[in-house]
């Protein structure tokens, strides 16, 4: 029998502590902290991206700490990350989610531009992508928001964005009209009427999507720094 076991420790008991501390290393309160956050990403990016393991690499993403999620992503196109990965309601819903959870702006680049290659595979055929996750007035607006309006449209962030509008814009096509709800017809006009706020020189963000959701921060801001940054 193992020490801890005959002072009355429980295999239970060992994991919850463990988990307990990874939890604190991932807040990225402390520069120490981010030094083991980074390690944990780097050893994930050696591993790989799997139908098994995607969510602890959304919950990597979602750290904002550019640090981290460079070393998650390495070397790798952020259009790709989760390029072997099948699109899911649950990797989608997530991906909503977390524009959702912050202002515009306060998504790290590269971490959006891999939740944004996931969205525009699934979206490419956008009845497809509807069946697998029913988008929402709600998501389009969180999904337009980020859209970088002291940039143009060839910026890739705004293109990929852009282009996500446009997939779920197209289901105003009379052909697709028999095949699609009421609700989702609203979504496809308001992604549209994002997209075309956005592209019209003469317009705004605003005219689409509520004042409230256009509100501004910067990831940096909460970032703390790896001890030898």
């Amino acid at each position: 029998m193992k020490r801890w076991e005959e002072e009355g420790w429980q295999e239970d008991d060992l994991n919850k502590l463990e988990l307990s501390f990874l939890r604190d290393i991932l807040k990225c309160r402390e520069a120490k902290a981010v030094d083991g956050a980074i390690a944990y990403a780097s050893y994930l990016n050696k591993v790989g991206v799997n139908s098994d393991n995607y969510p602890i690499y959304l919950k990597l993403l979602a750290i904002r700490n550019h640090w981290v999620v460079d070393a998650l992503v390495g070397t790798t196109d952020p259009d790709t990350f989760f390029g072997n990965i099948q699109a899911n309601y649950y990797i989608i819903r997530d991906c909503f989610q977390a524009f959702a959870a912050v202002r515009r702006g306060g998504i790290y680049e590269k971490s959006l531009l891999v939740y944004l290659g996931m969205l525009r595979r699934t979206y490419h055929n956008p009845l497809e992508g509807y069946r697998i996750y029913p988008v929402t007035i709600s998501d389009v607006n969180h999904l337009g928001k980020h859209l970088n309006e002291e940039k143009d449209q060839m910026f890739d962030l705004n293109k990929n964005i852009l282009s996500i509008l446009d997939k779920i814009a197209s289901l105003l096509d009379p052909g697709n009209t028999e095949s699609i709800d009421d609700e989702l017809l609203k979504v496809a006009t308001q992604a549209n009427n994002i997209r075309g706020k956005f592209l019209d020189m003469t317009k705004s963000l605003s005219e689409a999507i509520p004042d409230l959701m256009l509100q501004t921060d910067e990831f940096s801001t909460q970032e703390v720094p790896p001890s030898k940054s």
